[in-house]
């Protein structure tokens, strides 16, 4: 055997080991790559999750609201059938029943805000903590003195 035909062996056989060394590494990235498009296809994003909280709170929005209005309804109708029955009832005896008023359309005043309140507990002539003045006084040293 020459040496030119050992070379042209050695030349072929690093061309077929070239060609499976390629393949392998192509089919090892393919696979990573579907990994991948797996794996993201499975992570939720934060803008989704925010679009099903708020689809959500419209939803129970809506309820409320709808809730809101059936029950002003229904208070409206009891407060005709008392009104009614009250009307009605000097028809049928000597009793005389109060007609209620409209609570339904009232609206409760918010009690007002007010000042807060020192409940520190100090002596007459110290400020208290809603002072203007207070830890405005003398400086302490909060560190111990140090002696060597």
């Amino acid at each position: 055997m020459n040496l030119e035909e050992f070379n042209i062996i050695i030349f072929i056989t690093g061309i077929i080991i070239g060609c499976i060394a390629c393949y392998a590494l192509k089919r090892l990235n393919a696979k990573r790559v579907n990994e991948q498009i797996n794996s993201n296809s499975n992570v939720v994003t934060m803008k989704s999750l925010q679009q099903e909280l708020d689809s959500k709170q419209v939803i129970i929005d809506n309820f409320f609201f709808d809730s809101n209005e059936q029950l002003m309804a229904i208070e409206k109708r009891l407060e005709s059938l008392r009104n009614n029955l009250a009307d009605n009832s000097k028809q049928l005896s000597n009793v005389v029943i109060e007609k209620s008023t409209s609570k339904v359309d009232e609206l409760e005043t918010p009690d007002t805000a007010a000042p807060p309140r020192d409940y520190a507990l100090k002596t007459d002539k110290e400020p208290g903590m809603l002072s203007e003045t207070f830890g405005l006084g003398e400086k302490e040293d909060l560190e111990p003195k140090r002696s060597i």
